[in-house]
């Protein structure tokens, strides 16, 4: 061969590689790509957390379900994806590099395929293997969910035992994941889904420990083991984190000075709706509870008080502390008793230990008889 038939095949070569190259994703890019059932509207929601903060981006998807995503990432990241004007949600991983292929319907969400990457691969094969539970679990949910729009609340109670049962074997089958396959970034995941609830505390503890290799340092790990010491802090039981606050009258509320009284702290907010409903609750309750004389104080820790005020003639019903907070939901008493949802009572012993979560406004009355020793029977 010639020289210069040399030199031709070499300038090829090297023009062939580099519109290959050209072509080809940049190394920190992956792919996304779909083709989903019931999709409604011609876009979806995606969303991704980047750095101390969260990406939302808008995905148009056509009428066949077809899309097609491009992002970036310097590490393995979660995405999650929101369907039929939020109403509908799944999530995935992402790496750098990875092909990302989703087939499936988005009215059962926890059944769509997404394949690519260990991870997905990993959790699909899970989903797959497990797809009746899952089915029967999303058929209650969407029955539950029509019944609440026509304002049937018959029927979800109906399925509450059964969804519950559900849950419940679901979860058996994810301990059993994990228990096989500790060092599976797929464990942390399911973890999250099954475990990452305040009733289950003791079963997330005990997935947690069971971790090795790769799946210890991931730093869902990380947050996960934040979760359990931050509820293990204001649980049933636990020792009640202090504070020292001013009510709206300006003058220093510290839980420390009710010692030696039962304490019920009622977490609300000004621009909540059903706090306000349950104000005239509340008041009734207290003032029976005064009235029999019960060792007992009242004290409303209210967030949002910055966006809308708290009525300056409150005190003409309300005839406990109301303590202002600012910061909503991060605001510090909400954040050191892990408040998620208002409104939200939370039951203190004259000792300082917490006695009930989530206790009804309207169960105060029999549960303070019962610690008292004047239940009726």
């Amino acid at each position: 061969m010639s020289n210069i038939n040399i030199l031709s095949c070499a300038l090829f070569i090297s023009l062939l590689a580099g519109l290959v190259m050209s072509c080809s994703k940049a190394p920190n890019e992956y792919e996304i790509t779909g083709k989903l059932e019931n999709v409604t509207g011609d876009y979806f929601f995606l969303s991704r957390q980047s750095g101390d903060s969260v990406r939302i981006d808008t995905v148009k998807i056509n009428t066949k379900g077809e899309f097609s995503y491009t992002g970036k990432t310097d590490t393995l990241t979660e995405v999650s994806l929101y369907f039929n004007k939020n109403t509908k949600g799944t999530f995935l991983m992402v790496d750098k590099g990875w092909d990302v292929k989703l087939k499936g319907d988005v009215l059962y969400p926890d059944l769509i395929d997404v394949k690519g990457g260990d991870v997905n691969d990993d959790l699909t094969a899970f989903k797959d293997k497990n797809k009746d539970l899952l089915k029967s679990r999303t058929d209650i949910l969407n029955t539950a969910e029509n019944n609440i729009n026509n304002k049937d609340s018959l029927g979800v109670k109906d399925y509450v035992v059964e969804l519950k049962n559900l849950n419940f074997e679901l979860s058996n089958v994810a301990a059993s994941y994990v228990k096989a396959n500790p060092d599976k970034i797929a464990s942390v995941m399911l973890i999250n889904m099954f475990f990452k609830d305040e009733t289950s505390i003791p079963r997330l503890d005990e997935n947690l420990s069971l971790l090795r290799g790769k799946a210890v340092d991931f730093p869902l790990t990380a947050e996960l083991r934040t979760y359990r010491d931050k509820v293990k802090a204001s649980a049933k039981g636990a020792y009640s984190p202090g504070f020292s606050l001013k009510n709206t009258q300006e003058k220093k509320v510290q839980l420390s000075d009710f010692r030696g009284k039962y304490v019920l702290l009622l977490f609300a907010g000004t621009n909540c709706e059903a706090c306000k409903e349950e104000k005239a609750d509340a008041v009734k309750v207290y003032n029976e509870l005064k009235k029999q004389k019960k060792n007992i104080e009242f004290i409303s820790i209210v967030k949002d008080s910055e966006i809308v005020p708290i009525p300056k003639n409150i005190s003409d019903t309300v005839k406990w502390d109301i303590v202002p907070v600012e910061g909503g939901w991060a605001a510090k008493p909400f954040d050191s008793y892990y408040i998620r949802e208002i409104p939200y009572n939370i039951l203190i012993s004259p000792t300082g230990t917490i006695l009930e979560r989530d206790l009804s406004i309207l169960a105060v009355t029999k549960k303070m008889d019962e610690l008292t020793g004047n239940s009726k029977k």
